[in-house]
């Protein structure tokens, strides 16, 4: 059995948190720059677009602290892309940012499984801090599973910026790469469910697929029923504020 699993998830936390921070920000760019690249390119054009970026990038880089690692390799593709666009006219490589963007979060979700604790097992710990030790594989597994899915939206993305047409790019960032993230994570949620059958909480749907999939039946289920028991059976014995 890993440690305890609150000592984990506050262990986790500082790291964890400056990532679902950056991963905010890679949201915001991957929802509204898709969107917003055409309107803009028939306005600025595509050196003013692409120096306008540049100069925000600029800009930001003293509100980000140090750059390092990862980080630093990961402005200089960006800035490599915006110096291209703005030398050549090319919208092109402006349309390779959200590839590149794409391949960053690859590379954070594959760095985390060189750690003990990979990334979604660290965002898991941090959401659920009750969540038990042997989760841990599992989270490697799905961590591994999002770095193949990146990667391929990296590829398909970069393919219809140099070879596809600037309307099939739009569509596919903008609706179908979040249609088969959003598959992804709904089946991932069911297979985890009926995997560890694991019903802390007792919700809705946790008393549906209980009934579904009972706990009792596989040795996987009996395991998390034992232990939901025994961290309640903790709780219950830890002595209570104003009593001696």
């Amino acid at each position: 059995m890993a440690a305890a699993p609150s000592s984990e998830a506050s262990q986790a936390r500082p790291s964890l948190r400056s990532a679902l921070l950056a991963g905010a920000a890679v949201a915001a760019l991957a929802v509204v720059y898709p969107w917003a690249l055409g309107a803009v390119l028939e306005r600025a054009g595509t050196r003013g677009l692409a120096l306008l970026l540049l100069g925000v990038l600029a800009v930001s880089l003293p509100l980000r602290g140090p750059a390092v690692g990862s980080r630093r390799l990961g402005t200089a593709g960006l800035v490599v892309l915006l110096v291209a666009s703005a030398a050549t006219g090319d919208a092109r490589w402006l349309r390779l940012v959200p590839a590149w963007v794409y391949l960053g979060l690859a590379a954070l979700f594959a760095a985390s499984l060189r750690e003990p604790g990979s990334l979604i097992e660290r965002a898991a710990r941090w959401l659920v801090p009750e969540a038990p030790g042997f989760i841990r594989d599992y989270c490697r597994v799905v961590t591994a599973l999002w770095v193949v899915c990146f990667l391929a939206c990296a590829a398909q993305i970069g393919w219809l910026a140099i070879a596809g047409d600037p309307g099939a790019w739009t569509r596919f960032t903008s609706r179908s790469v979040w249609i088969a993230m959003g598959a992804l994570s709904a089946v991932e949620f069911l297979v985890r469910k009926t995997w560890f059958r694991y019903y802390f909480h007792g919700g809705p749907f946790e008393r549906l697929w209980s009934r579904l999939f009972p706990a009792e039946r596989t040795a996987r289920g009996r395991r998390s029923l034992a232990y939901i028991e025994e961290y309640r059976a903790r709780l219950s014995s830890r002595p209570r504020p104003g009593r001696s």
